[in-house]
Parts: structure tokens; sequence; C-alpha cells
């Protein structure tokens, strides 16, 4: 060993010093392949499912997110609400309105919810154009709302011959239903 010392340069130094540190970075780096190899593993056996299954729920939930703000029925109530506010619209302002509910159950799980409709002032006239938008525009705002049965009458028909054409004022009453599951 002691002629091994003595005979030590500069350059085996540096030598015996690469060796020693190549042998500890290959021990470390065989280490950090491990663990890569024990992580993608991991990841292709628990991650790979999670990521999908989270995917399609997240399909899922954006679709009918967009079916039912384009709805504006939401869920499985408000109904009523719903008329009103289509009540309200422009070109509709029906005003005031007097509801009654009724359901009837089709089938065991579907409940069938109807709404009678009619002005709150039974004296309240419209016109065509007013009503026509008003009927349309509960139907196709919302895919659950079918419009069932529509009244409507002259509103005045009062020394009008029955060859004359009556002003284009009209009372009505209507009936809308909305197919619904049962809770």
């Amino acid at each position: 060993m002691k002629a091994f010392f003595q005979g030590l340069n500069l350059a085996r130094v540096i030598i015996l010093v690469s060796i020693v540190g190549s042998l500890v970075l290959g021990w470390l780096c065989w280490q950090r392949q491990q663990e890569l190899v024990e992580l993608r593993d991991d990841v292709n056996v628990k991650m790979t499912p999670t990521v999908t299954a989270l995917r399609q729920a997240a399909l899922r939930h954006k679709q009918l997110s967009q079916s039912v703000k384009g709805e504006g029925l939401v869920g499985q109530q408000a109904l009523v609400s719903y008329i009103r506010t289509v009540g309200g619209k422009d070109r509709i302002e029906i005003g005031e309105l007097n509801m009654t509910l009724s359901e009837s159950s089709p089938s065991p799980n579907i409940v069938d919810k109807k709404e009678t409709i009619k002005p709150d002032n039974p004296q309240a006239s419209f016109k065509r154009m007013t009503l026509v938008n008003f009927f349309h525009t509960l139907e196709t705002d919302s895919r659950r709302v079918k419009l069932t049965r529509v009244k409507i009458e002259v509103a005045d028909m009062k020394g009008l011959k029955p060859h004359e054409v009556p002003q284009d004022n009209w009372h009505f009453d209507a009936e809308v239903t909305s197919r619904q599951r049962k809770e």
C-alpha cells in the first residue's frame, strides 16, 4: 500500500476520485431509476382508470348543465315561476296570471303536472300576436313543457254583426303539461 501512495501523483488522484465518484453516481442513478419505474407503474395501474372516469363524469356534467341552462326550467320544480317569467318577457307581457295545478300519473314513476292558465282579470283581452308569442315561448324555451289545450274567444262581440270582422282582442284559457319523474 505504501508503494501505491509513494508513487501517487495528481493524475492518479484524479483517476481514483473519478472511479469512486462514478460508482457513487451510478448507485444514485440506479436508485432514481427504480423510483421512476415504480411511479410509472402506479400511474398506469391507478391513475389511468381514475382520469378516464373523471373525464367521463365531466363530459356528462357539461351535457346536463347545458341542457338545464338552455331550458329555463330548472330541475323538477318551478313550473309556475317559469310560466310567470315567460309571461313577463318582451313582446309578451301578459300580466298577472291565475294558475291552477292538477297532477296525474300515467305510469308509476312519472307525474304529469298540468297548469291551467287564465288571466287574473277575466275581462283582460290580448292581441293575437301577444298570445301566439306567449304560447310559442312556453314550448320553445323548455323541452318539458307542452301546450296541451288552448281556448281563444273574441273579447268583445257586443253590437257585432255576423259578417263583420271583430277587433283583434281575445280572451284565452290554456293548459300546459310538464312530465316529470316522481321524486
